[in-house]
């Protein structure tokens, strides 16, 4: 289910990707009010990523989606994750790309995946709620996977998930570029 291609695109296109992560468009607006951390949004309204990628995207993956959305999550020491799914349905999938070009195992920035899936808006919000509500929430870490660059990660999207901020060591952001697909 969860699927994971090391050297997703070519050293060209990464290098190009980074880039693009560079530019002054990073907002405090992702994660939620009580734990935010940085989003570049709306790269959906870019021929780049809109048409480019996706086109790669989908032939590497040999997947027929559309484009729900496309965005970038940028973490730096402190901004852990919170536990959540990007949707409950069994048509949705998520990609995510990590664009860093340098990146050390020991600065973390690992993503987890919950052994939690959502089937309705009425699930979702019945674990969210014991997950922030409760002191004992017995869930096992069904799988987790490194931070390497160039790295593209495929997963059902109602898979329960969240990414570990980067350790103090690392100055930086950790970057992660999601593209939320529908299946067609």
């Amino acid at each position: 289910m969860i699927k994971v291609i090391d050297n997703f695109f070519t050293k060209e296109i990464h290098h190009k990707i980074n880039e693009l992560m560079d530019r002054p468009k990073w907002r405090l607006t992702g994660g939620d009010k009580g734990n935010r951390f940085w989003h570049m949004d709306n790269l959906q309204t870019e021929e780049y990523f809109c048409d480019y990628l996706f086109k790669i995207i989908q032939d590497k993956l040999e997947i027929n989606t559309r484009v729900r959305r496309i965005y970038a999550n940028g973490q730096t020491v402190g901004q852990n994750g919170v536990p959540h799914s990007d949707s409950y349905d069994d048509f949705s999938m998520t990609f995510l790309y990590y664009p860093n070009l340098e990146w050390k195992f020991i600065w973390g920035g690992h993503l987890t995946f919950l052994d939690i899936k959502s089937d309705s808006i009425d699930t979702l919000k019945k674990i969210r709620n014991e997950m922030f509500d409760n002191t004992y929430f017995p869930v096992k870490i069904s799988d987790s996977v490194s931070y390497v660059p160039n790295r593209g990660v495929l997963f059902p999207s109602n898979i329960w998930h969240y990414a570990h901020s980067p350790h103090r060591s690392f100055t930086g952001l950790r970057v992660s570029l999601a593209y939320k697909l529908e299946l067609i």
